[in-house]
């Protein structure tokens, strides 16, 4: 049975403290000040650069060639901590500088068209950089980044007959850890065939890709004998499974040619009612591959708009499984328009499955629904000494699995927290888990409850038109924080290695999970972990490369779980743990 908390909140009003101890051995208090501007609860908090915090400290580098060692000019290095990011380009020389920068770890990366993006640190593909540690008025120089020219694919797309085909949309897509699965994604650049069928697509890093072509019609271009292409993949399948791996070397070009899959296509039409059993006018319905795979959403440009009746009409729509969507009112389930009044509007969603096989499908009617809502209060743990800035805290209801174009992954926005420590999260569909972003470095979340029950790493299942008015989220001061440094084969410290602390309960393995983190050593070979959940045991391995995502997946952590080295986590207290690597 879960615990049942009523947590007493001192919020800091006016500067008039009032507050009740909490039960159940857990005590509660606010100490999060009045300040900042109100706004939306669907609108997260914009913050000026003027509005920045200024510091005393210095970042210097260089970005080069990884070949010739020459400058890379004109080159944008992007310096992140937190919330915080800069952005300057580099001179004639390939120096870059960021000045009044805070105390911290900073994270670097540095970009131009033609080279592959690299992070400070980095050395294989997918890898995560390594932070840069600096304390104020401290001068970190020598920074320097080596960009490789990034891999190509070139190629040319045809038709049945051997023509090609112009305006075919051509990427590249490769695997990648999302929340503890592969799933097949697109990178890089998308191209478009030109009047020659060729296409190029540049900046790649090493690696094994695939490439997909899909080529559309005009939204009310209807094919009268139904004549169309498939979502087409090298080397001229409609499936992924059979489509072939394109391996790329650092600065390697590829150069293939395939034809595109000639199908009969069909109209899907249908009609979307409301909430209220009214028509849905002026949303949009879109088409998305069931199995999450492939090229990305079915767009049709403006045949996606519902019409004032409700009725919709899409045409060219290739054999297949899919999702329809249906979306009206603030954001779209893609990021686009959703035909409302704008982002803080009322969203109503809803999705069915569709079976597409050359025929036409006509009558289908799909119901949409108004979201959940959630508000609620946040505070800190009685004891808490520190000051946080409400306006720069966001709450956010994060989905417990990404679903692509499918109801339950869209609509909702983070919500801005007020003054008085309020907030409300609309649009809120399926499974998430309730989290607060924007806390500064030393303090953490302590707590996520509704209704008195702790929620924090308990997804909560949103239906249609729900209302959740009594949910607290605690914040502590009491931060815990694990850090060490590793040794080689040899013996010696070294800084090339990623840690990755876990769990030893497996339970506490599935993503989106608060207990799973890895992290990179600074410039001095120093590791740092803060803000794990107290009162769990923990296992630390340390290896010689990591895949970014890699340390979410449940079969990597099962097989280095035996190379653990244990330590446990009280609220507030600090561990040092000294790792020796371990070689993949």
């Amino acid at each position: 049975m879960k615990r049942l908390l009523t947590v007493a909140l001192l919020l800091l009003v006016c500067a008039h403290p009032m507050g009740v101890a909490a039960q159940d051995g857990r005590q509660g208090g606010a100490a999060i000040p009045q300040g900042g501007r109100g706004g939306g609860a669907g609108r997260g908090p914009v913050r000026d650069v003027r509005d920045r915090p200024a510091g005393t400290s210095v970042i210097r580098g260089r970005i080069m060639t990884a070949d010739t060692g020459t400058a890379i000019r004109r080159a944008q290095v992007r310096a992140v901590s937190g919330s915080d990011t800069r952005l300057v380009t580099t001179d004639a020389q390939g120096t870059f500088e960021f000045r009044d920068l805070p105390a911290g770890r900073w994270e670097l990366s540095a970009s131009k068209a033609g080279y592959v993006t690299m992070r400070f640190g980095q050395r294989r593909a997918l890898e995560a950089g390594r932070p840069i540690e600096v304390a104020d008025g401290q001068l970190v120089d020598r920074i320097n980044l080596s960009l490789p020219r990034g891999a190509a694919i070139t190629g040319r797309v045809f038709d049945e007959f051997g023509d090609p085909v112009a305006g075919a949309r051509v990427q590249a897509m490769r695997y990648q850890l999302v929340q503890g699965s592969r799933r097949l994604s697109p990178v890089g650049v998308t191209a478009q065939s030109d009047d020659t069928g060729a296409f190029r697509l540049y900046g790649l890093m090493p690696g094994d890709y695939y490439v997909s072509a899909i080529l559309r019609a005009l939204p009310f271009d209807v094919s009268e004998d139904g004549g169309g292409y498939a979502p087409t993949y090298y080397p001229g399948t409609g499936s992924v499974t059979e489509a072939q791996v394109i391996p790329l070397a650092v600065s390697q070009e590829a150069s293939i040619t395939f034809a595109l899959m000639p199908v009969r296509t069909a109209r899907v039409a249908g009609s979307v009612v409301n909430s209220m059993g009214a028509p849905l006018a002026g949303g949009m319905v879109v088409l998305v591959g069931a199995e999450g795979l492939g090229p990305g959403p079915v767009m049709f440009g403006a045949g996606n708009r519902i019409r004032p009746d409700g009725s919709f009409l899409l045409t060219n729509v290739a054999p297949g499984s899919y999702n329809l969507t249906a979306t009206s009112g603030g954001p779209g389930p893609f990021g686009g328009p959703g035909g409302g009044a704008g982002g803080a509007a009322e969203i109503e969603m809803g999705s069915i499955p569709v079976a597409v096989a050359g025929e036409d499908l006509a009558g289908i009617t799909l119901v949409t629904s108004r979201g959940a809502t959630l508000s609620g209060i946040v505070g800190a743990t009685q004891g808490s000494t520190g000051k946080i800035q409400a306006s720069d805290l966001q709450i956010v209801a994060q989905p417990v699995s990404p679903e692509r174009g499918v109801g339950p992954g869209g609509g909702a926005r983070p919500a801005r927290v007020e003054s008085d420590g309020t907030f409300t999260l609309t649009n809120l569909f399926g499974r998430r888990m309730i989290r607060i972003n924007g806390l500064p470095a030393d303090w953490m979340l302590d707590g996520v409850f509704a209704g008195g029950t702790d929620v924090t790493d308990t997804p909560i299942d949103f239906g249609p038109n729900e209302q959740l008015t009594d949910v607290q989220i605690v914040v502590t001061d009491r931060v815990t924080q694990v850090a060490g440094t590793v040794t080689g084969r040899d013996g010696k410290p070294t800084r090339e290695f990623t840690v990755v602390v876990f769990p030893d309960e497996e339970t506490k393995w599935a993503a989106p999970s608060r207990y799973l983190r890895t992290a990179r050593p600074d410039q001095d070979g120093l590791f740092k972990i803060r803000a794990l959940p107290p009162g769990a045991g923990y296992l630390a391995v340390a290896v010689d490369y990591l895949e970014q995502g890699e340390g979410n997946d449940p079969e990597f952590l099962a097989s280095i779980k035996d190379s653990g080295t244990r330590f446990r986590l009280g609220a507030g207290e600090s561990a040092t743990v000294n790792l020796k690597i371990v070689e993949r």
